[in-house]
């Protein structure tokens, strides 16, 4: 009896290793439209905070009068909001889509990942903003959000893994290098590398 059941317990583990294995892929292709319209918003930003700003570098923000520096913030607080607002939708339909739960144990892990880091890069924000210090805010938003991508992917396949470490590139380089230029960087990373990143998935996965 003893083999039967070593047997029948190491087929369970094996079924349970294929679930998370297929979870894991699939919250990998979760994101693909959603990044797609989150780097058309970013992009959107960043045109709009030229236009108000004149300026690629973020310390600008400073000398503005107080009416345009609202203007900004308010800004990139909305792209904020519709971004994480368009990956909840697209999420939660392609989730149904395909006959599973939205809110499984991969995409709670996936959340606690991401959570911690997005607040540590709010709570910065608003420090450096009390202080007037935005010169430095773009950096720390490439890294933060790049660490947060990089955890979840390893929950999932390669590609998170791969633009988590590019947006950790890029906001060192951003912090000690190119911060006069951090609009500019914004736009390459949450805008293009988004887009980039959002048709390579639904190129690989699917919708």
């Amino acid at each position: 009896m003893e083999p039967d059941i070593e047997a029948r317990e190491a087929a369970e583990h094996l079924a349970a290793i294929r679930r998370i294995m297929e979870s894991a892929t699939k919250i990998t292709a979760l994101p693909g439209k959603a990044a797609l319209t989150g780097g058309a918003l970013a992009l959107g930003g960043c045109a709009g905070s030229y236009a108000l700003m004149r300026s690629l570098d973020f310390a600008a923000l400073a000398g503005l009068p107080a009416s345009k520096r609202a203007a900004v913030i308010a800004l990139w607080g909305g792209v904020g909001i519709l971004a994480v607002l368009c990956d909840v939708v697209l999420s939660v339909r392609l989730a149904r889509r395909n006959g599973r739960s939205p809110w499984s144990r991969l995409e709670q892990l996936a959340l606690y990942a991401m959570g911690p880091c997005l607040g540590v890069a709010l709570a910065l924000t608003l420090a450096l903003g009390a202080r007037g210090d935005w010169g430095l805010a773009p950096g720390i938003w490439m890294m933060l959000y790049g660490a947060g991508v990089w955890m979840t992917g390893i929950l999932s396949v390669r590609a998170p893994g791969v633009l988590g470490l590019a947006f950790l590139a890029a906001g060192v380089l951003t912090l000690f290098w190119l911060s006069a230029f951090g609009l500019l960087m914004i736009a390459l990373t949450f805008g293009l590398g988004h887009i980039v990143y959002g048709a390579y998935l639904l190129r690989r996965f699917g919708d």
